[in-house]
């Protein structure tokens, strides 16, 4: 696949971790240096294995995505822990899910599919 397919995961994925900065800095205490930071670790990683998946050869591509798509359903999950313990209003919570996660779930699905 070409390089220039892979920039709009890229980018999304840069500009929620953006968004969750902004979030996490918000938090208390009690939770920004633990949910906050793992928030944000998951969300590092993401956009770290999106590179290694363009970087490698097709044929070693399946697994990095499947771990790709592992990783973000583990970022999903937080990011649900911390709308329902309102460390975030829905606003955001619906900002989140619409403008980021919606689109990165289609496009790693996506990916799997041409894998």
């Amino acid at each position: 696949m070409p390089q220039s397919e892979h920039l709009p995961i890229y980018l999304k994925t840069y500009q929620l971790i953006k968004f969750l900065y902004e979030i996490v800095k918000n938090f208390s205490k009690e939770y920004k240096y633990t949910l906050g930071r793992d928030i944000l670790e998951l969300g590092w990683e993401c956009l770290d294995l999106v590179l290694e998946i363009n970087a490698s050869p097709n044929n070693e591509k399946h697994l990095k995505i499947l771990k790709l798509s592992v990783v973000f359903d583990k970022l999903k999950i937080r990011l649900r822990m911390i709308q329902e313990l309102n460390l975030i209003s829905e606003k955001q919570f619906a900002h989140i899910q619409n403008n980021y996660i919606k689109e990165i779930g289609q496009m790693i699905g996506g990916w799997l599919n041409w894998s």
